[in-house]
């Protein structure tokens, strides 16, 4: 097949793969019926933060297998292995879930072998399809890591639905062969452009300053491996920018459902709806934030993502005792899609700062800093609040990060001159 249709191909293999590993982040249905299901599952009741320390494993192991991705893609021979490899852990892992019977089981099972999974095929769907899109790095990345948020959207009923005619055991066992079958047949799709390749008419740009852009974009920049990168001064920066938006935006969305009684005044219905549109947004953004850097370049949509971060949370903090639910879901949704546009930006960002060729390895490293934003977020959020009794300390400071993102994206734009010239 000619590269320039098969690249849709592995697009839409990727974007599959991505939503069947995106449900390992619906974690919320699953816990549920485990804390139900818990004396007849663990032969004792246990705790929702003991069973959350799963989650906390799954998610914090990601960058891992990330960074070492790109290394088995040579030893693999190819993307496709590597994905086959993600997807027979990740359907492993809740196959093995399906026999639980303790709480270390559970930390290996779910937390180990389908966080490896999952970050194993999202780090080689993500990097492999920017590979194939150097004329539209933000799009599909955005669309890439939409799929991935969009799988804790869509399967949740499906999921209810099983649980509540097989119970969570059945759900995992039967949720883990269905996956596993849908995966490695997408897998079969997904394959790596050749060395330097780049699709039809890159140069060929409509207008002149599309065409400014795509000459820079045929300019590949030096190829910097892992060390290279961290080497160089601008990688610093990059990362702590991802870590302020990733805290700033969990802050408001690990708290989504208690803000919007707090401020909005809902009961627990309705305060779960607005979760929902939340998460809509957050998956949304990435796939918006990633065509409008296509089209003003990263930093100037980092900017306005960070301006956007800023006025959201101060606008919040004034909410807190007005009982305002339309105004909450805005801005909450405005901040929402901005943590989730940098998911849709930094993996572009990192490939025209650092080379495409590494790129599976150096956004890796660079996905260190999401990694954190999402261990800081949710914990300084309750610290502030247990503290102060409002929600209003935490989005004050939400404000105050998109300042210092702000702030931190001008310093950026003078390395990036200063690297040009």
């Amino acid at each position: 097949m000619d590269l320039m249709k098969k690249r849709w191909v592995v697009l839409i293999a990727s974007v599959i793969i991505n939503i069947c590993i995106g449900t390992g982040f619906a974690w919320s249905v699953y816990q549920t019926a485990l804390f139900n299901e818990s004396t007849a599952i663990f032969g004792m009741e246990v705790t929702k933060s003991q069973l959350a320390l799963a989650f906390t494993i799954c998610s914090g192991v990601a960058p891992i297998p990330m960074i070492a991705g790109s290394g088995l893609q040579k030893k693999l021979h190819g993307p496709r292995n590597v994905v086959w490899l993600g997807g027979i852990l990740f359907a492993a892992g809740l196959i093995a879930t399906s026999f639980l019977s303790s709480l270390p089981m559970l930390y290996v099972t779910y937390g180990l072998l389908c966080g490896f999974g999952i970050a194993f095929a999202y780090g080689i769907t993500i990097g492999n399809t920017v590979r194939f899109f150097p004329d539209k790095r933000g799009l599909i990345a955005g669309i890439s890591t939409a799929a991935y948020g969009a799988g804790s959207i869509i399967f949740p009923p499906i999921m209810n639905m099983l649980i509540n005619r097989g119970g969570v055991l059945f759900t995992f066992r039967v949720l883990g062969i269905a996956f596993g079958v849908v995966i490695l047949a997408a897998a079969c799709f997904v394959t790596e452009p050749p060395e330097g390749w780049m699709p039809d008419g890159m140069k060929a740009a409509a207008s002149p300053k599309a065409a400014a852009a795509s000459e820079a974009a045929a300019k590949a920049p030096v190829q910097k491996n892992w060390k290279q990168m961290l080497a160089d001064i601008r990688f610093y920066p990059m990362i702590i920018v991802f870590t302020i938006f990733s805290t700033g935006g969990l802050m408001v969305i690990s708290q989504g459902a208690p803000m919007a009684q707090a401020i909005g005044g809902v009961d627990t219905a309705v305060a779960s709806i607005i979760v929902s549109v939340i998460a809509v947004g957050n998956t949304g953004g990435r796939i918006v934030w990633g065509w409008v850097s296509d089209k003003i370049g990263r930093y100037p949509a980092l900017f306005a993502m960070g301006a956007v971060v800023t006025a959201s949370g101060f606008a919040l903090a004034m909410l807190t005792d007005s009982g305002s639910l339309a105004a909450f879901v805005i801005f909450a949704t405005l901040i929402a899609m901005c943590y989730g546009g940098t998911m849709g930006v930094y993996p572009a960002l990192t490939s025209d700062a650092f080379g495409l060729k590494n790129n599976g390895v150096n956004y890796g490293i660079m996905f260190i800093g999401f990694a954190l934003g999402g261990y800081i977020g949710p914990i300084l959020a309750n610290y502030l609040f247990d503290s102060t009794g409002s929600y209003q300390s935490p989005l004050m400071a939400v404000g105050i990060m998109g300042i210092a993102a702000i702030l931190l994206l001008f310093v950026l734009q003078r390395m990036k001159k200063a690297a040009e010239r």
